[in-house]
């Protein structure tokens, strides 16, 4: 029988109190002391969120980072911010991470952007290394010795998540999907994550695919011991084109992170069903496909509801 089980990953909706008070402060019209007060209540906001909707585990939302990258090239000797660059086809942009020397982590400085809930199971979402390693420059390198780079420094940052008592560490990889990598390219990937897997110790390790086709993707980490749970972007990838029997429990991401319309709650109880009689995972958790970071906060919190609507009609059809 398989457990359904919610959470939501990566980027999450500012509010529009929250985005006006860090305008403000980049005008210098407020204090930092008045962003840091209003970031604590987004933050109590969210996990208040995510608790009344009864979610199995708690993200921060990264409501403090200034995009992707930032928190951790802020935190990384070694790392530089680069020019503005387009997040894949999406109306926002990201620095560009740039190399200029041996990375090294600085744990003091990363800790203020993973605050962890005071109850409740902790979840936290980075990007891969091999994404990292895609969207990051460094000139004095290959492919393969930047992702060797970017590895080791996402090994630092698990270790410190791990020993801190996260749950789960969730890996998104956009990239794989997005510009149709081959199977050599996907071993690769896999390579890089067997490193990372054996980082862990109490945590658990998933991998989260979007933005493409992930199909080819699930195939090759389909083995034993290779990642806890793996999950894709229902609005990118077939269901019938998946192995169906897995090796891990698998994230459904079925709430579209890139359309503002509201999910029909009987067609997602249906497709559920679909998902748990073809795949059979032992835990299937729910979530959405993408960062929801492009919606309206209002509308977020909208499909963050379905979570709980969808969670309660199939604990009571088991």
């Amino acid at each position: 029988m398989t457990k359904i089980k919610t959470f939501i990953h990566g980027v999450y909706p500012r509010s529009e109190i929250l985005a006006q008070t860090t305008r403000d402060v980049e005008r210098k019209r407020l204090s930092k002391e008045k962003l840091w007060q209003q970031l604590k209540n987004d933050f109590n906001r969210l996990y208040k969120l995510q608790k009344n909707y009864n979610l199995d585990y708690f993200e921060d939302g990264k409501l403090n980072w200034q995009d992707i990258f930032r928190p951790i090239i802020e935190s990384t000797k070694g790392l530089e911010v680069g020019p503005l660059t387009r997040w894949f086809d999406n109306n926002c942009f990201y620095r560009q991470p740039v190399i200029n020397a041996k990375l090294r982590l600085d744990e003091k400085k990363i800790a203020k952007f993973f605050p962890k809930p005071r109850t409740g199971k902790w979840k936290v979402t980075l990007l891969s290394p091999y994404a990292f390693a895609m969207l990051t420059k460094d000139t004095n390198s290959s492919f393969a010795e930047k992702l060797d780079k970017l590895t080791k420094l996402t090994a630092e940052l698990i270790k410190y998540l791990d020993e801190r008592g996260a749950n789960i560490i969730q890996l998104n990889e956009p990239c794989i999907p997005y510009y149709k990598a081959t199977k050599k390219e996907i071993d690769v990937f896999a390579k890089s994550i067997e490193i990372l897997k054996k980082t862990t110790k109490n945590s658990k390790l998933a991998v989260y695919f979007y933005f493409g086709d992930s199909s080819l993707a699930v195939k090759t980490l389909n083995r034993d011991n290779l990642v806890d749970i793996v999950g894709v972007d229902f609005f990118k990838t077939d269901l019938s084109s998946l192995p169906k029997k897995l090796k891990f429990d698998f994230i459904a991401g079925v709430l579209d992170g890139r359309n503002s319309l509201v999910e029909n709650e009987e067609a997602l109880k249906k497709f559920i069903k679909e998902i748990i009689k073809y795949l059979k995972p032992e835990v299937l958790y729910i979530s959405n496909s993408s960062e929801l970071d492009l919606l309206p906060e209002p509308v977020a919190r909208k499909k963050v509801e379905l979570l709980l609507k969808v969670k309660n009609y199939f604990s009571k059809h088991d």
